[in-house]
């Protein structure tokens, strides 16, 4: 049955904007990076870096937008009436989640490819591999994954409004946790971590092994956190009975 949501949610984004925006927005962040990069002066590692921190200030926002969309599209679709009627609405709000999920995978792997190629092509044989720039992308992938979990419940409870003012707050939050005021706490703040968690990793690769402590202690918070936000979708998915998105 999981196979079947996912088929259908996969036919329903591909006729959507959402879809569409996983491509277009790629290809224009990397349009203007690249283009800024030309002419800029930055070292080699602070582009690549400054690239990733900007990707992830700007995820959780778009994650925020991308739930309340595709809930929306549900709303529109019925008033949840199709989903609450399946035989499992546990497993169609998984697939939900596993459909944006898999988007958001295409999409930064998308994006680390397009900016390796581009970065290469203005520097030469530049500082960090294809390998470790994909790698970052895969980083901040695995780092957003609790937040599509628990923006979709807010989703689903409070409202779109409520979803993507989550996601404003949380690049806010990425962006203040960059600077020094995040130096001890971003590690058990999942907010923080589309943007912190990259950085760190490309600080690890790039200018300071000694960083690997950092991934060590992060690792199984991580790992904590990611276990809960599943256990608690789940029982929210099974107890869930139909809500209003609508603002």
């Amino acid at each position: 049955m999981f196979i079947r949501c996912l088929c259908a949610d996969f036919y329903k984004m591909k006729r959507s904007s959402v879809a569409t925006s996983h491509i277009i927005i790629p290809i224009v962040v990397n349009a203007v990076f690249l283009a800024y990069y030309v002419i800029s002066g930055w070292n080699e590692t602070d582009k690549i870096t400054a690239f990733y921190e900007a990707l992830g200030i700007a995820f959780p926002v778009l994650i925020g937008i991308f739930v309340a969309s595709t809930i929306e599209q549900e709303q529109n679709a019925g008033a949840f009436q199709n989903l609450l009627t399946l035989r499992s609405k546990t497993v169609a709000l998984f697939s939900k989640v596993v459909t944006l999920l898999l988007f958001s995978l295409f999409a930064l792997l998308f994006t680390a490819v397009l900016f390796g190629f581009g970065f290469n092509m203005i520097h030469g044989n530049s500082i960090a591999s294809m390998g470790v720039l994909v790698m970052a992308a895969f980083v901040m992938w695995l780092s957003a994954i609790p937040l599509y979990l628990v923006f979709e419940i807010f989703a689903l409870v409070f409202g779109k409004a409520f979803a993507i003012g989550a996601g404003l707050i949380s690049g806010l939050i990425g962006a203040l946790f960059l600077t020094d005021l995040g130096m001890y706490v971003w590690k058990v703040v999942p907010f923080s971590w589309t943007a912190k968690m990259p950085d760190t990793f490309l600080i690890y690769e790039l200018t300071d092994r000694g960083a690997l402590s950092e991934i060590k202690s992060q690792a199984p918070i991580y790992l904590v956190v990611a276990a809960v936000c599943f256990a608690g979708y789940y029982v929210f998915a099974v107890n869930y009975e139909g809500s209003k998105v609508s603002e």
